[in-house]
Formats: C-alpha cells, structure tokens, sequence
C-alpha cells in the first residue's frame, strides 16, 4: 500500500495506464514509465499491481460491472470506465480496503478530464465493494479464443491456460558468464535470485530492481522470459560464420546471441522505435569490437546476401496468445482472422529467412503462441516444401534444460504458460543439408 498523501496519486498513475493502453498503448513500456513518477518502490510496485489486475482481469471486471451501470458501460466516459475497472480491481483482487479502493480511486477521477463523473463512480464502487461478485476467469479471454482453446486442448487445458494469463510473469534474467558470481554482486545490489530450474545460466529475480543495476548497465546478463533464453539456447551459433536475427526487436535473444556470433551478428527490425531499443540492447552485451548491427529493416526484403549465414533466427511476429500475461490488453485487440493471417506472413517470413542460410547452417524458427498454425503446423508445412532442410532435436542443444519440453515429428520446443509458467513459444532448429 502506498504512503497516505500518495494514495490518490498513484491511482492516477495507474488511470493513466488504463486510459492509454485504451488508446492503443502497451503496458509492458506504460506501467514502468509511470512508476518511474515514485520514488517509494512500494508506490512503483502498487501501480503496477493496480494497472495490471485491471489489465489482466477486465472481462471480469466488466461482466460484473455492466449490471450496475444503468445506461450500459460501454456509454460512460472512458475515464470513467477506466476508474471503475480500476477500483473494482482492488476491491475484488487485491485485498485493498473498500473505503480506499472507492474513495482514493474517486479522488484520482477528479484529477482528470471526467469529474462530473465521480458521482456514478463512487455509487458503483460502493456497490461493487459491499457485494464482493466473484469474479469469472473464463470471461477475461474473448469468446472465440476460448473455444479455440478447448477445440485444440480440452476444456480442462484450456480452464489452465486462461488461469495462467492471469498469474504475474516471472522477472527471470539470463546471466552472460558466471552466474553464481551474478548472484552475489546482485544481493549486494539488493537484488535477490534464485537459480532458474531449466537455464543453465538463468537466475529467477524475487525482489529488487536489476535493471537499476550497474551489472544490467554494463551487458552481464538480458532480462527476458525463461521460454525466450531457451529458444535462445537453441539458436546457438555452430560455426564462425556471421549470425542473422530478421525480427529481432525488442533485442533479448539478439542480446543473448552477440557474444556468441564469432562472425557477427546483424539484427534487424522494422520499426524505428523499436530498432532504437534493440541497438540499445546490442550495445549492452556485445563484446569490445564485435561485428554487430542493429539495422532498421523489413525480414521479407533483408539487406543480407544470401547463403552467407550460418544461422538466422526468425522469432516471427505472431498473435502472442502465449504472452498474454504479459501484455493482457492484446486480447482485446486480436481477432480471429488474425491466426491465419500471421500465419501467412510467416511462412512467407520462413521462406525468405531459408535462403539466407547456406549449406550446414541452422534456420531457427519460433513463435510466443499457443495457435497450432503458428508453431507445430507452421514447421512441419515448411519442412514437406523443403527438403533440403531437416529438424534437428532440440535436446542436443538444450541439454537437461530440455527434459519434458521437446514434443512432437519433428522434434519441437515448447513451453507452456500453464506448465512451465514461462511464455508460450513453440521453437524448431531446422538444419540444411550440405
């Protein structure tokens, strides 16, 4: 809980992230940059808890809601909306007393654009606080997600998938040496770890800020989800040919790769903003002279000849129904022709990335999704059109950190939400014949 003269302050905060993230913002860059507002990391971290139970369970929220708003909630201002959601939140999710959860949240209404609204607030809150609904988890995924779910998994792994979008991720980083001496400057920076169950050179963070850390500032070691350093671990360089990362914002894997791409690492990303932030990440961890670009550039047209390469890693954009947790807001934005529309473009993405590959060397190809047709049918059609490429296991390379998690002909990995409690990614390691 936040110190008393910051309680409706940092309720803002956290309005905000709502209302931006309605205006097509992500919270994954929002909550940060808002918390960055406190100095208390306790304030930081109740603004995160706040925006992200809103996040996560807003079908809930407003399943509950939308009975008590007479003129129907998608009608009331959208910060309005948002301050409802918002208190709703804390009253049903995260213990916050009912006069705070109502009372704070109204004053934080009042700091913004729709105070003429705090009247409708207060008396739904008020409502909500002494009712205490339980809350649906099935209504916080979209309907047609959900039966997408229980046709390709039942309805049990479903019931745990749509559970498991609704759990925190993990802070996890990926130590780039000696993890155990990461450790000890960690916990006397004040950052607390514990050995990753799977990566060899994982570290699970319990608490403190690494990325406020001289360690972080100086390159030894990459936040990112458990799942994405073990697709990392498969996109292992085999030789001293040069390394291509064709989608690679926001730059954790390309992060994880450049010390290891003896012959030099070119990553590229489309967007500008993004391109920025992956250089930023490259600069971090790459070794003093390496051979290693951020280029702002599209996968489908790569400025990159052809057969030079002795890996290329395709992390295709995708639905990332596997990251939900993570950016939950993208459920309310995908729609159903979204899987197979993403799962044209990257097999056209596979087919372009194929060819910059030459005799001997590894296509690595993954996707944050749970859809079939992004991971598993994606491979195994590009693998019947091609011969000259064939799969390799995944063990091989993974080592114990593999076990129970390399799955189907051809031989994939895949990590699962509701198993693993790291992202979805289905990954393959796709070798061409010399």
């Amino acid at each position: 809980m936040p110190r008393s003269e910051d309680a409706a302050a940092t309720r803002r905060a956290a309005l905000d992230v709502l209302l931006e993230v309605d205006r097509g913002g992500f919270s994954d860059r929002l909550v940060p940059a808002r918390g960055r507002l406190f100095d208390d990391p306790r304030d930081r971290g109740f603004v995160q808890a706040m925006a992200m139970a809103a996040l996560r369970w807003r079908g809930a929220l407003d399943a509950v809601l939308a009975p008590l708003v007479r003129r129907g909630l998608e009608h009331v201002q959208p910060e309005a909306r948002a301050a409802l959601r918002l208190g709703a939140a804390q009253a049903l999710l995260l213990g916050v007393p009912a006069a705070a959860a109502v009372g704070e949240t109204v004053e934080a209404l009042k700091m913004g654009e729709s105070p003429e609204a705090a009247p409708l607030v207060n008396a739904v809150l008020r409502r909500i606080a002494a009712a205490r609904p339980p809350l649906d988890p099935l209504a916080t995924v979209p309907a047609w997600l959900l039966e997408r779910w229980r046709r390709t998994y039942g309805e049990e792994r479903a019931r745990r998938l749509v559970e498991a979008t609704l759990r925190p991720p993990r802070p996890f980083l990926v130590a780039l040496d000696d993890r155990a001496a990461l450790a000890e400057r960690l916990a006397a920076a004040g950052v607390a770890t514990a050995p990753a169950a799977r990566h060899p050179r994982g570290l699970a963070v319990l608490g403190g800020a690494p990325q406020e850390t001289e360690d972080f500032a100086a390159g030894s070691f990459v936040l990112l989800d458990e799942g994405a350093g073990l697709v990392a671990l498969l996109a292992a360089p085999a030789d001293e040919r040069p390394v291509a990362d064709v989608a690679a914002a926001p730059g954790g894997k390309a992060a994880l790769l450049a010390p290891l791409a003896r012959g030099g690492l070119a990553a590229l990303e489309l967007h500008g903003t993004r391109a920025r932030l992956l250089g930023a990440a490259l600069r971090r961890t790459a070794r003093p002279g390496a051979r290693t670009a951020a280029v702002r550039a599209d996968a489908l047209r790569p400025p990159l000849r052809d057969g030079a390469f002795g890996l290329a890693l395709l992390d295709a954009p995708c639905t990332g129904t596997g990251t939900l947790r993570r950016r939950p807001e993208k459920r309310d934005r995908l729609v159903e022709a979204d899987v197979a529309e993403c799962a044209a473009r990257q097999a056209a993405m596979l087919e372009r990335t194929a060819a910059l590959v030459g005799p001997g060397g590894a296509l690595v190809y993954a996707v944050c999704s749970l859809e079939p047709e992004e991971g598993e049918e994606r491979v195994r059609a590009f693998l019947a059109a091609h011969p000259e490429f064939a799969a390799e296991d995944p063990r091989g390379l993974l080592g114990a950190a593999g076990d129970g998690l390399v799955v189907g002909d051809p031989p994939l990995l895949r990590t699962r939400p509701d198993e693993e409690d790291t992202e979805g990614f289905v990954a393959a390691r796709l070798v061409r014949r010399p």
